[in-house]
């Protein structure tokens, strides 16, 4: 007959097993909110910040988007700067020039911290390196950046604006601004009766469309009609117009050819110098011959009276043609 084999544990063994199981799992519900892996790989990485703009412990750290850490602990240096510490559960490897970039999370705030991956060929980080520190341009700072500046040109041109108020106030006085009202009301009254003539004249066109569409045909076919009916005289006119117009320059030319060659009297008039200077000097002898005559018509009219003797032509003291040749 077989003997029964039985185990009994004692209660101090039983509160020491669910000890160690509650240690455990405690162990194990910390690690897992921390996002460690207790036999996973892992690396912890630092970075050092002037400001880390609210980033909490415990905040998730991505690499390409993807979440591969957690914030460990933000602790404070001598110099001021914040150190970061967190862990990364992951193998990929990456350079060790990779940056640690606080980036916004959201527009209404919040920080998360990502890894900027460097593509260079520096060696693979390692647990314990610190990685250099970056923080990205949130939205919030952009239109910030793009708001400053056009606030100042906003505030220049209020400023501006109300100088030239200022300005217009102590250039317009009262009677200026009554005259001022005065000829906006006429030119607005001017405007409304030109807005009626404009109408009017619509309305005049609009009535009498036919009769000016007949008018302009009207003129149109006339205008043809009378080019066409002109257009073989005028051609002929002017054809014969240039045909005499070149034949009269022609002649012109020819008669201007020889006047300069010496061809004809007045030809040698212009160029004969000699009978020039001869024509001359005879008209210098007709002309003291016609003043002598006029003065000493005696000398060349004889009249005798009865058979009287005629008295002998005495010269004058002063000849004309002495006095010409002085």
């Amino acid at each position: 007959m077989k003997k029964k084999f039985s185990l009994t544990l004692s209660n101090e063994l039983k509160a020491g097993i669910v000890v160690l199981a509650g240690v455990f799992a405690l162990i194990m519900g910390f690690s897992y909110l921390k996002s460690t892996s207790i036999f996973g790989p892992s690396k912890t990485l630092y970075a050092v910040y002037d400001n880390v703009g609210g980033l909490q412990t415990g905040t998730t750290v991505s690499l390409n988007g993807y979440a591969v850490g957690t914030v460990d602990a933000i602790d404070f240096l001598t110099s001021g700067k914040l150190l970061v510490s967190f862990t990364l559960l992951t193998d990929y490897a990456f350079s060790k020039n990779s940056i640690a970039q606080l980036y916004d999370t959201s527009v209404l705030g919040g920080k998360g911290l990502q890894i900027v991956v460097a593509n260079d060929d520096a060696r693979p980080v390692q647990s314990g390196d610190t990685l250099p520190a970056g923080v990205e341009v949130g939205m919030l700072n952009k239109v910030e950046t793009i708001l400053d500046p056009l606030e100042q040109k906003v505030s220049q041109a209020l400023i501006e604006t109300e100088i030239l108020v200022r300005g217009l106030n102590e250039v317009l006085d009262e009677e200026t601004q009554r005259n001022l009202r005065t000829t906006l009301g006429q030119l607005s009254e001017t405007s409304v009766a030109l807005n009626a003539a404009t109408a009017s004249f619509r309305n005049i066109l609009k009535e009498n469309a036919a009769a000016i569409d007949t008018t302009l045909q009207s003129t149109a076919k006339l205008s043809r009609s009378l080019a066409e009916a002109t257009s073989g005289m005028e051609s002929e006119a002017l054809t014969i117009s240039i045909t005499r117009l070149n034949a009269s320059l022609l002649a012109l030319e020819s008669f201007l050819n020889g006047l300069n060659a010496g061809e004809g009297s007045l030809g040698q008039l212009t160029t004969d110098q000699a009978l020039y200077s001869s024509l001359v000097s005879n008209l210098e002898q007709l002309e003291l011959l016609l003043q002598d005559m006029r003065l000493n018509p005696k000398r060349y009219l004889s009249v005798s009276v009865f058979g009287k003797k005629q008295k002998e032509y005495v010269l004058p003291n002063e000849d004309p043609a002495d006095t010409k040749k002085q």
